[in-house]
């Protein structure tokens, strides 16, 4: 078995992190959340008979010396940037200012960083303190991690980071899949704003289940963290059905575009001058621009811009009204414009729905 650290040595980390400023028990609280992570890593589950183990490419990789950013982000050595582990979506960790502030009045700063969108948000919570002292407790004595990407052509997220599972093996040979174990210790919900977890779904749902009935991490009853999840699982819940969609319909056809992908820019520039079907978010949408134009998002400050130049108009389109986030197809001409691709339609370019899959010929 791997080292682990002393219980008392994981009380003492997890109330400097919990109870910053007095006013709680933090040694109880600590000491409680050491409890509920040993329980939810020896728990069995009972509803699936066979082990959770890898079944794609492994790359082994070393953790980087304080290398846990936070419940679902990890720092590797040789790596560029940080690896965002796949359906997770941790709370945010407090730190500094934020800290502070929330110390003196959580709930006055709680609904400041909620905000007033119509859609929910990140921000830091002391729930996200325990995450981070959970998963650092979890990687604490490992060496060695093993890196599964879930696909070749989708190995990095909108700002960049890697996107892959994130596995450990057990001395007795037994394999622990991180994010699996996160969900099942209550620190992140199984998130689904970005598509199913295939092949693992139903390990994650299980453990999302199990997490959820017996009341740990973000399940609890009073804690200081979001209070809208059931608001957040609304919000992904259309984005999974759009992307299943997607993926069991087009995913692998050589002429549909999905944005977000490594090669996704590449493959538009290759398509200069002929006609292609994107499949992509909403970013926004500008109606009265002149052309009128639709912005899908790809990566951080790149965008795909799809023209309506005239006299076609996105109000001629099958679909013309659009919701932020949303999944839609566009079919169109590929264009250059000062230096990036673009999607320009005519009379010969639809506009569909991400629950309308276009029929297409293989």
């Amino acid at each position: 078995m791997r080292e682990r650290p002393a219980l008392l040595t994981m009380v003492l980390l997890l109330a400097g992190l919990l109870c910053v400023g007095g006013g709680c028990d933090a040694v109880e609280v600590a000491r409680q959340s050491v409890e509920t992570w040993q329980h939810s890593l020896t728990a069995k589950v009972s509803e699936q008979a066979e082990a959770l183990e890898p079944l794609g490419e492994l790359q082994p990789a070393e953790l980087r010396k304080s290398g846990v950013v936070d419940g679902d982000t990890l720092r590797l050595v040789g790596f560029d940037k940080s690896v965002r582990v796949l359906c997770l979506d941790s709370e945010e960790a407090l730190r500094g200012e934020e800290l502070e502030r929330a110390e003196a009045d959580w709930e006055g700063y709680q609904k400041e960083r909620k905000g007033k969108g119509r859609f929910t948000r990140s921000y830091g919570t002391f729930v996200g303190n325990e995450a981070t002292a959970w998963a650092r407790e979890f990687f604490g004595g490992r060496r060695e991690v093993f890196v599964e990407y879930a696909s070749e052509r989708h190995t990095r997220d909108f700002f960049g980071r890697h996107l892959a599972h994130i596995w450990v093996r057990e001395a007795s040979g037994e394999w622990l899949n991180f994010g699996v174990e996160a969900v099942r210790a209550g620190w992140s919900p199984y998130a689904t704003e970005y598509g199913h977890c295939e092949p693992y779904r139903g390990h994650f749902e299980q453990a999302q289940r199990e997490a959820q009935k017996a009341t740990r991490g973000i399940w609890r009853d009073g804690v200081r963290g979001y209070d809208d999840y059931p608001k957040r699982f609304e919000e992904w819940a259309p984005r999974a059905r759009q992307i299943g969609l997607f993926r069991e319909r087009l995913g692998d056809h050589p002429e549909v575009i999905e944005l977000g992908t490594d090669t996704a820019m590449a493959r538009l520039r290759l398509k200069v001058g002929g006609r292609v079907v994107v499949f992509g978010s909403v970013d926004r949408y500008s109606p009265r621009g002149r052309p009128p134009k639709l912005y899908l998002r790809h990566r951080y400050r790149e965008e795909l811009m799809v023209q309506a130049p005239g006299p076609v108009r996105f109000a001629d389109m099958t679909k013309s009204d659009f919701e932020p986030r949303e999944f839609v197809y566009v079919e169109g001409k590929v264009e250059m414009f000062r230096g990036n691709p673009m999607v320009v339609i005519d009379a010969q370019s639809f506009v569909r729905s991400g629950d309308d899959p276009p029929e297409l010929s293989p």
